[in-house]
């Protein structure tokens, strides 16, 4: 990176072309070098430093073809030559943050170019988009957004607001390098409430192994994030501890990560160990979020409700349904070309599946937590951990030296099954992990 920051200013110039151009006046008062980059879906203004029609030629398109088209498809082209306009300008060594400014197709247009850069490059998103859900604006990336108070107009609000958005985006820019800092492989981790306690442990006893331990919230953002980051590159080895998301995406809950989660590893052959964490809950917003048939069914087994807090409600997962993730899970698992444990603790997968009320594993109770399955035969299991294991012993594929399942007579969150997981991604990561090596423990059943 130059002395000079080299910032690309984008936005939809008929409409917004004022304030870009103030925009980027304020970038180069704060001492960077302002590119402007039209993004423009009516008509090309003729004075932006990158115009639309250069954007647009990357796709092999005139500007007079895109402008004939409707808006949406206008906005997909011009995003689609942008993302390779600026993919160009990073490898050349010619972009050093991007600061977009624009209403919904503006934002639109702008994060999906942001969404293609890497992790660590700055990207600041002006948008009144920012007051709603996000969630398509940000995507998986390290993207800041700001509400600017106004859609367009250039006053002593808006201009104080672009001022700072400037100063902004060239302090990411010019923010100092880090040094004397160790880089360690890194463990990627997936966390929910649910499951904390195993989450630390697990990960504390990799950062004394020497690794460094990225730990996603696993509330759907968080599962797609992880998979990108394993199919990035960054990523040694995997607790994928909590996999709650493939649930609810298959039971129709809020926090659904997507059809790849939890395949990225299998793909790129790392160290993967599993648990079902969280997979006893399907997640929904506030109690009158929750569709109806679940309501309806609240008194069956393990179908119990819980109010988490005014947002956030959870259903009890059904014997039918856990059988059903369990296939699914194992097709998955099955593809996996590297070292992959599925370890299972008989009882419970989180803080809500407890069969008597313990604090130190999350659930203070009184009695058993509200989605408890009890199993007649076997008090201290889990009956959905006895119907997910009877799917698994009929999906998984037994012959696969480098995938083993693993049943642990404990719960999720008591410490002695968090160290186990993470001794065996230790053992994986060095060499030394075997399968069925671990047979002889004494809380271990056979599967």
């Amino acid at each position: 990176m130059t002395n000079q920051p080299q910032i690309l200013v984008a936005g939809i110039l008929d409409t917004k072309g004022d304030e870009i151009k103030f925009l980027a006046e304020r970038v180069t008062a704060a001492g960077g070098k302002a590119t402007i980059l039209e993004l423009s879906v009516g008509h090309e203004v003729g004075w932006a430093d990158i115009g639309v029609s250069q954007v647009v030629a990357k796709m092999g398109k005139t500007k007079e073809e895109i402008f004939a088209l409707d808006r949406g498809q206008a906005s997909d082209m011009i995003a689609a030559g942008a993302i390779k306009l600026a993919d160009e300008l990073l490898s050349a060594g010619q972009l050093d943050g991007i600061i977009a400014y624009g209403g919904s197709m503006g934002a639109s247009i702008a994060t999906r170019i942001m969404q293609s850069l890497p992790i660590g490059v700055p990207k600041f998103m002006l948008t009144t988009m920012a007051s709603g859900d996000v969630s398509p604006y940000v995507g998986t990336r390290d993207i800041c957004l700001m509400y600017p108070i106004a859609e367009a107009g250039l006053n002593k609000v808006t201009r104080q607001v672009l001022n700072n958005a400037a100063g902004a985006i060239i302090g990411m820019a010019t923010a100092p390098k880090m040094e004397n800092i160790e880089e360690k492989p890194l463990i990627g981790c997936m966390m929910f409430g649910v499951t904390t306690p195993c989450v630390l442990k697990a990960s504390q006893y990799m950062e004394d192994k020497g690794y460094d331990v990225i730990i996603n919230h696993a509330v759907g953002s968080g599962g797609r994030s992880m998979e990108e980051l394993i199919r990035d590159g960054f990523i040694a080895g995997v607790l994928d501890i909590t996999t709650h998301e493939i649930g609810d995406e298959m039971l129709g809950g809020v926090l659904g990560a997507g059809e790849d989660r939890m395949t990225a590893a299998g793909d790129m052959g790392i160290p993967q160990v599993v648990a079902p964490g969280g997979l006893d809950l399907i997640n929904f917003g506030p109690r009158n979020t929750v569709p109806e048939k679940f309501i309806q069914e609240t008194d069956q087994p393990g179908r119990g409700l819980y109010v988490h807090n005014p947002t956030v409600t959870c259903v009890g997962v059904s014997l039918e349904e856990i059988y059903r993730i369990g296939e699914h899970m194992a097709v998955k698992l099955n593809r996996a070309q590297g070292p992959s444990v599925l370890a299972i603790p008989m009882r419970g997968w989180g803080a809500c599946d407890l069969a008597e009320a313990d604090i130190e594993l999350g659930w203070a109770g009184p009695g058993s937590g509200p989605v408890w399955v009890a199993d007649p035969g076997q008090p201290q299991w889990s009956l959905r951990s006895v119907r997910y294991v009877e799917a698994l012993r009929n999906s998984i594929d037994r012959n696969k030296e480098n995938l083993e399942v693993i049943l642990v007579d404990k719960h999720m969150n008591q410490p002695e099954f968090a160290v186990f997981m993470a001794e065996l991604l230790s053992e994986m990561l060095e060499g030394r992990w075997k399968k069925g090596s671990h047979s002889h423990r004494p809380d271990i059943i056979p599967f």
